[in-house]
C-alpha cells in the first residue's frame, strides 16, 4: 500500500483533500509550568488579592487546561495518530494596584467545540482538548476561559473558546507550516472586551522562516469569530537529520486592566526534516507521528498468511511496533539465523522470515527461538508448528516473486515515509 504526500509550494494533498500549505502550523499548547512565562511580565495569582494590597483593582485570569492524551492507528492507513494529555495551569497578568487577567487553558465545555476556521483543520487531529499528531501533521486543541476579575476577585467578564495550533509538513519537501486559530466560542459581561496585542511564531533548530506573517495585533476575540495566524520555514539543516521545534507566543489584553498577558503555544511534535536517502528529495515528518506499512491480502495472499500468523502468534508488528536496525547492525545476520542455508526450498519459493531481516526484533537481534506455521513447508524441529509468545522469529516458504515483491514494497515504504535507521513502524494486513 502506497502512502503519499503530494505538495506544491503552498498546497498539500491529503486524504481529507486539499489543505492551504500556508503549511501548517505548529501547535500552541501553553507551557506555563515550563517557566516560559517572564516572571516580570506574568505570574500564577490566586482569585482574590492578597492582604496589604492597595488598592484592590481588576486583572485578567486564563482558568487551567486539561487536554487528553489517546494512542491509536488507523485500520487502513500508513499514518497513524498518536495523541497525548496536556496539564491544566492557569496564568494571571497583575498589574502593581491588583488589576489583572487570569488564562485558564485546558478546561473544555460539557458540549466540546467542534473546530472551524478559515483554513480547514483536520478534524481526525484537531479537537478540543487533545494534542495530536500523525506523520506529517500535528494538531493541539486547547480549551480556553479567559476572565476578567475585579481587584476583589469578581468575575466581571468571561470568554470562552480554543486555540489550535496545526503543524504540517510533507514528507518530499523541506518547508514547514505553523498556523495558529483562535475560535471565541462565547463571552459574557466585559469578556467581549478582549483583544490580542501581538503574535510571534518561533522555531528552533535548523530553519528560517520565508514569506510574510499573518498578524492578529489589534484584533477583537468575539464571539463566533475565528481568527487565524500563518507562519512558514524553510529547514536548513546541513547534516543528513535535525528536529525542529515550532511555537507561538500570544499576548492579550483588556481595556480595563493596564498590564498585558503573554503566554507561549508548543507545538505538538518536533518536525524531523532529513536528506538521507540521496534517491529521493529530502523531507519531514513529525516525530511523535505513528506510522504502518499495510500489506493488500488480495496481492500478497502467501506472505500475508505468514505475517498474519506470526503476529496472531504474539511476535511484535500489530500492536508493539518494530524498529529498523541501528547503525552498524546486518540485516544479513537476521536473514541467515531465521532461514539458514539447511532449510530446504521448494522449486519456485524462497525463505520469508518475520519479524522483518531490516529489524531489530528480526531473529539474530532479537533473540528466541523459531517457529513456523502448518502451510510454510518447513519440516525442521528448530522450527515447531503453533509455538507461541514475543519472543523469537517465524519461517515460512513463499513463492519467490511475492517475497521479492513484498520486500521492494517495505523498502519503497522506508523511503517515501522517512522511516529511517532506528525508527518505529507497524505492520498492517488489510
Amino acid at each position: 500500500m502506497k502512502h503519499e504526500n503530494k505538495a506544491t509550494e503552498y498546497m498539500v494533498e491529503t486524504r481529507a483533500g486539499r489543505l492551504n500549505f500556508a503549511i501548517a502550523t505548529v501547535i500552541g499548547l501553553l507551557t506555563l509550568a515550563s517557566g516560559l512565562l517572564g516572571p516580570a511580565q506574568s505570574s500564577t495569582a490566586a482569585e482574590k488579592p492578597s492582604e496589604g494590597q492597595a488598592p484592590a483593582q481588576e486583572r485578567i485570569v486564563i482558568d487551567p487546561s486539561q487536554i487528553e492524551d489517546q494512542k491509536g492507528l488507523s485500520a487502513r492507513a500508513q499514518s497513524g495518530q498518536s495523541t497525548e494529555p496536556i496539564k491544566a495551569e492557569t496564568t494571571c497578568s497583575k498589574d502593581p494596584d491588583g488589576a489583572s487577567i487570569c488564562v485558564t487553558l485546558g478546561e473544555q465545555e460539557e458540549s466540546g467545540l467542534k473546530p472551524h476556521a478559515a483554513l480547514p483543520l483536520p478534524k481526525n487531529l484537531c479537537k478540543s482538548g487533545v494534542r495530536s499528531s500523525d506523520r506529517t501533521n500535528g494538531c493541539v486543541g486547547v480549551p480556553l476561559t479567559i476572565k476578567h476579575h475585579s481587584g476583589k476577585g469578581a468575575v466581571l467578564g468571561t470568554l470562552t473558546g480554543t486555540a489550535y495550533v496545526y503543524q504540517y509538513s510533507a514528507t518530499n519537501q523541506t518547508r514547514i507550516g505553523n498556523q495558529l486559530t483562535l475560535v471565541t466560542s462565547k463571552t459574557s459581561g466585559t469578556g467581549n472586551q478582549f483583544s490580542i496585542v501581538g503574535n510571534t511564531p518561533k522555531c528552533s533548530g535548523s530553519c528560517s522562516r520565508t514569506g510574510a506573517l499573518t498578524s492578529l495585533a489589534g484584533k477583537a476575540l468575539k464571539a463566533g469569530k475565528t481568527l487565524s495566524a500563518e507562519s512558514y520555514y524553510n529547514w536548513t539543516g546541513k547534516s543528513a537529520r535535525t528536529n525542529q521545534n515550532l511555537s507561538w507566543n500570544l499576548t492579550i489584553k483588556h481595556p480595563r486592566v493596564a498590564q498585558v498577558l503573554p503566554f507561549n503555544y508548543a507545538g505538538a511534535s518536533p518536525v524531523r526534516c532529513d536528506r538521507e536517502y540521496k534517491s529521493i528529495s529530502a523531507g519531514c515528518i513529525m516525530t511523535k507521528g505513528q506510522v504502518a506499512i499495510g500489506y493488500d491480502r488480495a496481492s500478497h495472499p502467501n506472505f500475508a498468511k505468514h505475517v498474519t500468523d506470526a503476529q496472531k502468534s504474539g511476535l511484535p508488528g500489530k500492536s508493539t511496533a518494530l524498529k529498523r536496525l541501528k547503525p552498524g547492525q546486518s540485516s544479513a545476520k537476521n536473514r541467515s539465523k531465521a532461514c539458514p542455508s539447511r532449510l530446504k526450498r521448494p522449486s519456485g519459493y524462497s525463505c520469508d522470515e518475520y519479524p522483518f531481516a531490516s529489524t531489530q526484533q528480526g531473529a539474530y537481534y532479537g533473540g528466541g527461538t523459531g517457529r513456523t506455521f502448518s502451510q510454510c513447508k518447513i519440516s525442521d524441529k528448530a522450527y515447531p508448528v503453533g509455538a507461541k509468545g514475543g519472543k523469537g522469529y517465524s519461517a515460512c516458504m513463499i513463492p519467490q516473486k511475492e517475497n521479492s515483491a513484498a520486500g521492494s514494497e517495505l523498502s519503497k515504504f522506508f523511503k517515501e515515509s522517512r522511516v529511517l535507521t532506528g525508527d518505529s513502524f507497524f505492520v498492517q494486513i488489510l
